[in-house]
């Protein structure tokens, strides 16, 4: 794995959801498609906001004026649509729903990101090893900037999560997290830069099926 500078990774915050309708997807490349398995084709549709549902239809045909409602899991993080049920090798499948675009904060010194899995022990009486099993999940970080954006003020005052992505080069993966801030730091030095640093928090949502989602790495 070749080394990466870290001057060319990026820090963007998620803005306003767009209404988006009838967006074309796309089997997902081999080995991963088995028949059910399609993407978003666009990658700015692919962040969907977690509160706004999601509509995926398929022709099976490949009738572009043949549709019918399907039963379907969209990621919200990478736009990955996962099918009930094949619709068969020439079916078309697009997705109506709502996306979050990303815009790049500027003037930022460095980004930290720990993710994290409590262990917990398993042994019982009579056991000569300890035996552990990953439970819950959780990851956290900061960033330090030079220019404090109105993002990060409501983040803070509201508390309403915030969809960030941390790109660490161009055609990489990125690493999205929806996150809620709760503290924001100042640093004023004289003959020194205004610097302010924002520590952020994981923030789980549950998916329609139960499932709770927060991070991921994708590619973009």
């Amino acid at each position: 794995m070749a080394a990466i500078a870290a001057h060319v990774g990026s820090l963007s915050v998620a803005g306003e959801p767009a209404e988006f309708l009838e967006a074309e997807a796309v089997p997902m490349p081999a080995p991963d498609f088995t028949g059910t398995e399609f993407r978003i084709a666009d990658p700015e549709l692919r962040r969907l906001n977690p509160g706004a549902p999601v509509f995926v239809e398929v022709s099976p045909s490949g009738d572009a004026d043949a549709w019918t409602p399907a039963d379907a899991y969209v990621d919200p993080l990478f736009g990955d649509v996962h099918l009930a049920s094949a619709p068969g090798p020439s079916a078309l499948v697009r997705v109506s729903g709502y996306a979050l675009p990303v815009h790049p904060l500027a003037l930022v010194r460095s980004i930290s990101l720990t993710v994290t899995n409590d262990v917990v022990e398993l042994q019982v009486m009579g056991d000569a090893y300890k035996r552990r099993s990953v439970s819950l999940r959780d990851f956290s970080g900061e960033l330090t900037g030079l220019a404090l954006t109105e993002l990060e003020v409501e983040a803070l005052a509201e508390g309403i999560p915030l969809l960030i992505e941390v790109g660490k080069a161009s055609g990489a993966q990125v690493f999205r997290a929806w996150v809620k801030v709760p503290e924001l730091s100042h640093k004023l030095t004289p003959g020194a830069l205004y610097e302010h640093t924002m520590k952020f928090l994981g923030f789980a949502f549950q998916s329609e099926d139960g499932a709770a989602f927060a991070w991921g790495y994708g590619s973009p």
